[in-house]
């Protein structure tokens, strides 16, 4: 009897670790998704006022303010690959690989790989179809709100953060209401009203996520006290 015992004691730790391992996990994935947020939102300002100002200061055109966006947009996914590489790391040992396919989603192959095609889109767009380019970059954020929204469901299988929901769900509208109103009004005021708005959106819900607590490790009682 002694001996079972003994034996369980080991378990019943593994096990424990196992469940502290996975809230730790949760806890660094929530602070990756709100560098995420920072970091798409700082790519969003200046693609929305940052190079129309630019733009605005000289008859430079949109294929010199191109590089400005690709470079912003390229430290962004810098930017977001460093910050899911640790949970990354910490959740291939303590979950199932089934349970990682945003691991996948998230990573450098598909990141970079959807950044590469974003710009060729974007590049054709200006080449073929120059007065298209709005249309397109705001159908990309639509995408991007989709894809991003289905990556929250992988990450958080149990219930996606209010945060999150706050950032796609502002990306999403600000989107289709753009998409909207290009055949309604070109003006820049109602779009430079819904994009600062949605950037103030994504900056609080990023500054949330990464000043969440790390969660309390409570011990489970043993009988014992």
């Amino acid at each position: 009897m002694m001996e079972t015992g003994e034996g369980d004691v080991p378990r019943d730790d593994t096990r424990r670790a196992v469940k502290q391992a996975i809230i730790l996990n949760e806890y660094l994935l929530h602070r990756a998704w709100g560098v995420l947020f920072l970091a798409l939102s700082l790519s969003v300002l200046i693609s929305s006022f940052g190079t129309p100002i630019i733009d605005s200061l000289g008859s430079i055109g949109v294929a010199s303010t191109l590089p400005v966006d690709m470079t912003a947009s390229g430290c962004g996914i810098i930017a977001i690959l460093w910050a899911f590489k640790r949970v990354r790391n910490s959740a291939e040992i303590t979950q199932p690989e089934e349970d990682l396919a945003w691991s996948t989603l998230l990573g450098y192959r598909s990141l970079v790989t959807l950044w590469i095609a974003t710009n060729a889109v974007v590049i054709l767009t200006i080449v073929f179809a120059s007065t298209s380019v709005p249309l397109v970059l705001f159908l990309i954020r639509l995408g991007l709100a989709a894809l991003l929204y289905y990556a929250l469901r992988l990450s958080f299988p149990k219930k996606i953060p209010g945060e999150a929901i706050i950032a796609i769900g502002s990306l999403s509208l600000s989107s289709v209401a753009s998409i909207a109103l290009l055949s309604i009004d070109r003006s820049p005021g109602p779009y430079a009203l819904l994009w600062g708005a949605t950037i103030a959106l994504w900056v609080s819900s990023g500054v949330f996520a990464l000043t969440r607590p790390v969660p309390e490790l409570a011990e489970e009682r043993t009988g014992l006290e």
